[in-house]
């Protein structure tokens, strides 16, 4: 397996698509992950959320999916309650709390303040159509069940949006920081398969064959 490059904290992706798809199959065959590739997690069991602070930690996006990439980058996690969107989520969804009562309005209007925009987020009013979005996606997902958006390309299921899943040296999820919303929803409801656009993946795992549990499509 070839070794990997020290990393900047914000890595360039070099191959991308169908070029690291090749790479990762002239490296480890089939086992080795795809690019965009859709997998499959319990929500209910993810408990930690990697640290996306580029001064810090590699800052990986969906343009890194795939990438397999060793070092210590697994390490950089908090608790998935860190998370506030999901915080709100779940407050909302399970607790019945006005969004306006979660804190989500206070803290996208200092994330606004801060940036300028923030998740097509302009000013208040915005803020507020995005989350009335979000409860027509809960009702959605409530009653028709997590909506699997996986296209077949290459002969390889992927999911070019939806949560972003890493993969640890043990072969454990690590929420990839982006999906929050759906994660908290997908939580709320008490939902235990959804699918996941596969994000780095920690050559340790490959070594325990871990993608093949995450592949397997649910009965």
């Amino acid at each position: 397996m070839p070794s990997s490059p020290a990393l900047s904290p914000s890595p360039f992706a070099i191959l991308r698509g169908p070029l690291r798809d090749l790479w990762n199959l002239l490296s480890g065959g089939d086992d080795f992950p795809r690019a965009q590739e859709r997998i499959w997690i319990n929500p209910m069991r993810l408990t930690r959320i990697y640290t996306r602070n580029p001064a810090q930690t590699p800052d990986y996006k969906r343009r890194h999916s795939g990438m397999v990439l060793a070092g210590d980058w697994d390490h950089h996690t908090e608790p998935l309650d860190s998370s506030w969107k999901i915080a709100a989520c779940l407050a909302h969804f399970r607790e019945g709390m006005p969004w306006a009562d979660t804190g989500i309005y206070d803290r996208m209007q200092a994330m606004i303040a801060e940036r300028g925009q923030f998740d097509s987020c302009a000013n208040m009013d915005d803020v507020i159509a995005r989350y009335e979005k979000i409860d027509a996606l809960f009702s959605t997902i409530r009653e028709n069940g997590f909506r699997d958006e996986t296209i077949h390309r290459f002969g390889t299921p992927r999911l070019p949006e939806g949560v972003y899943v890493h993969i640890d040296r043990h072969g454990d999820p690590i929420f990839g920081a982006i999906g929050n919303h759906r994660v908290g929803i997908a939580r709320a409801l008490g939902l235990t398969r959804i699918p996941a656009q596969l994000g780095v993946v920690h050559p340790d795992a490959l070594e325990r064959n871990a993608l093949a549990k995450l592949r397997s499509v649910p009965a």
